[in-house]
């Protein structure tokens, strides 16, 4: 597979406090600074900002380590906007489109959210994925608290969850 990490050349974001750096990539994996239209390739180990967006083009994939540990695992064809700390200890991530694996053994510090549903993740690993008006959601190891406008439910070890448009998970 080709990877596509060559330099940019504009100078990397600055910011108080990174979301994340991208610690893999396979493939086409590109950034779009926040308030920028151009989407770039990544540059490995470098920190990215709160409202950053990463995505990965088909046959490609990233491992994005979060500030605060969290690691996740991007599937093709996904895009995630790095939200930055909830407080000091919970990182947010929104995923656009596309799956996502997280990896998360503290309880209570990633916060997922989708057009569909939000995962309040409680030291877990669990797969997720955004498609236009649902949201699939499976635990593999811990408890997730899936909630939308609709209502809630906590998911646990070897349980699946769907969330749908105007309806509870």
């Amino acid at each position: 597979i080709a990877m596509t990490l060559q330099p940019v050349s504009a100078p990397a974001a600055t910011c108080e406090k990174w979301a994340g750096k991208v610690v893999s990539a396979q493939g086409v994996v590109e950034v779009k600074p926040a308030g920028q239209a151009q989407w770039q390739p990544v540059r490995m180990n470098e920190a990215y900002c709160p409202g950053d967006t990463i995505r990965t083009e088909k046959n490609s994939r990233a491992d994005i380590a979060l500030s605060n540990h969290p690691v996740l695992r991007l599937d093709q064809n996904s895009t995630v906007m790095l939200g930055g700390m909830k407080d000091e200890r919970t990182s947010i991530v929104d995923l656009l489109s596309g799956a996502a694996l997280f990896f998360s053994r503290v309880s209570r510090n990633l916060e997922v959210r989708t057009a569909t549903v939000n995962a309040g993740v409680e030291g877990t690993e669990f797969f997720i994925r955004a498609e236009e008006g649902k949201t699939d959601l499976t635990v593999f190891e811990g408890k997730v608290l899936a909630a939308n406008a609709a209502g809630g439910l906590a998911v646990t070890t070897g349980q699946s969850a769907v969330a749908e448009a105007g309806k509870a998970p």
